[in-house]
Parts: structure tokens; sequence; C-alpha cells
């Protein structure tokens, strides 16, 4: 089936129209292997995701124009905000206007993608998602910012916590300073968006964590030195059980602390390591039920079986039990 899809070669001139009406007839069975040509630019037809023929009769002439005086250097940056309403649309357009004739920038897009350093087509589907964006004072914007980097939060964080830019800039560093002042290097803007319970919580991990790591500075470092093992052992490890990857450090301290509280041995953790990517609270429940059951020699893999699993081999033992009697 043949479509027809009209849209914009996106000349540089704000008002050159004519350079926008450009018909394209789509063959949707075969597209130029996938891409269609505009005025030798390409843009892949997946990108604009109009796939089908309700949408491209829903083409809507109105919309079209708003968007090519967005100043927008490419179709695939113009696609996102063709999606958005026009009393959206409009509104973006009079912001863009207002920074334009007072300097400040083309479109808030490319302001955004020169200072996080990304590319703007790659921004732009996240920014059409966070539209309060054109809704801040430029001045607001470009202070935000300036703190965010400055206090040493990574571009690519921002990028995907564009809601940080809603707050005042003195909010932001007062909070990040806050996190600072606690020996924290390692900041996210949700630190600032957060409730104050929960940013002292995470305060209070990472200075456990850096209390436990010292000069290690990696978890993996600080299990090898635990378990007296390699580095690469740990690797293997973690290649065994995937779970092991993720656990926080203070929990491994605890963890192998209480087990080897319990009489086990380091070179026993370390070849039954799946244990500790469980609930410690899960171990010490079934430790005492294993004892209460007699069981003085207790293998660490039963430990961590399934709850079905291990009432099985409870039971098992149970009936071993009485039939001893």
């Amino acid at each position: 089936m043949i479509g027809r899809l009209m849209i914009s070669s996106f000349l540089v001139r704000p008002h050159s129209y004519n350079s926008f009406w450009n018909v394209l007839w789509l063959n949707f069975n075969n597209v130029c292997k996938n891409k269609i040509i505009y005025n030798q630019i390409y843009v892949p037809v997946q990108t604009l995701k109009s796939n089908t023929k309700d949408e491209i009769n829903c083409y809507n002439e109105p919309k079209a124009k708003i968007v090519l005086l967005l100043n927008l250097k490419s179709p695939e940056d113009a696609v996102p905000f063709y999606k958005l309403p026009m009393k959206t649309l409009l509104h973006i357009y009079k912001v863009t206007m207002n920074d334009v004739e007072n300097g400040f920038c083309e479109n808030r897009l490319y302001y955004l993608a020169s200072r996080l350093k990304c590319s703007p087509t790659g921004l732009c589907e996240k920014l059409t998602k966070r539209i309060f964006v054109y809704s801040l004072s430029f001045d607001w914007l470009k202070n935000a910012l300036d703190i965010l980097l400055e206090m040493g939060v990574s571009e690519d964080r921002i990028i995907r916590d564009l809601w940080i830019l809603k707050y005042h800039h003195e909010t932001i560093r007062l909070r990040l300073q806050q996190v600072k002042d606690k020996g924290i290097d390692n900041l996210y803007p949700w630190m600032v968006r957060c409730p104050e319970e929960v940013l002292n919580r995470s305060i209070r991990l990472s200075q456990e964590t850096k209390n436990i790591l010292g000069e290690t500075k990696s978890t993996q470092i600080y299990l090898a030195n635990r378990l007296n093992t390699s580095l690469d052992s740990v690797e293997e490890l973690y290649s065994k059980t995937p779970a092991l990857k993720t656990i926080r450090v203070t929990k491994a301290k605890k963890f192998l602390d209480f087990l080897i509280n319990e009489g086990f041995t380091v070179e026993d953790i370390a070849n039954k390591s799946r244990v500790l990517s469980a609930s410690q609270k899960t171990v010490q429940q079934r430790l005492e039920m294993l004892r209460d059951l007699g069981v003085n020699d207790i293998n660490l893999n039963v430990l961590c079986r399934s709850r079905r699993d291990f009432k099985k081999y409870c039971d098992t033992l149970q009936l071993l039990a009485k039939k001893d009697k």
C-alpha cells in the first residue's frame, strides 16, 4: 500500500514554507531500505512512527507550520515536537521567539544539548516529555545547570533526571553541599528532590560503605580480601551468581560477620557464595530450624534453597527422625 506523507525538508530560513511542503511517496513494503530521503538528509522510517495510513491522513498542516518556526535543525529533531498538542507548540514557539530576541539561544533543545554535551536528536524525545523546561525563565534554567555542573553532577545524570531543573539553583546548591559536607562526592539529581529522611539514610549508607571499603574502593576487592581469595575467583563467583554483583558492601560485611560467627569458615563461604545473595534474616531462621531438628553439620547451599525445597528437606529430616525412634 502506498500512502502520502507531507513533511519539511527543513531549510534554515524560518519562513520558507515552500520548502516545507515536499510530498514524498511512501511504499510501506519497500521504503528505500527503511529510509526516506529529505533533500539528501536520510532519516530512519521508524523515527517518524507514521507507519499507518490513519496517522498519515491525520497530518496537521497548522502544527507542521509551527514546528518549522522552532528553529529546529533536522527532521529527526522535529518529529517529537510535531507529536505535541497545538497549544503546547504555540507556547514553545512563544518562548523560543523570546529566547531568540534576547540572544539566549535558538531553541532550548540545542542550548541543553550544548551544556550537557549530548546529541540534540537523542535529547529531543526526553525534552518533549518534560515540556516544563519551556515554562522556566531562561535565567532559572541557566542558573540550575550552572550549579549542577559546578557541583560535579554528571551531564548524563542530569539528562536522565531533567526534573531537577525545576528546582531553584540555591536549593540545588544547599542540598548538594549538604551531601558533600558529609564526605560524599558521587552526586545525583535525586539527592535534591528526595525527602530529608531518604537523603539522610543514603548518606549514612554511603558513609558506612566508605568506612568498610577503606582503601580498597571496591566491593569485589573487599570480598576477595575477606574470603582470602583472588579477584579472578571473585569474578568467577559473580559469573556463577550474578546477584552478587549488586550486593551492597554493608550487607556483605554484616552477612560475612554473621556466618563466621555461626561457625562457617571463609573457605566454605567462598565455595558456596550463593548464600550471600540470600536474605540474612531467612538464613538465620533456617539455621535455627535445622538446629532444632538436631542438625549440626549444615550445608550453606541448603540455607538458600527455595522455600518449597527447604520445606521438603525439613520434612524429610523429620520423617527420618521419627523412623529412628
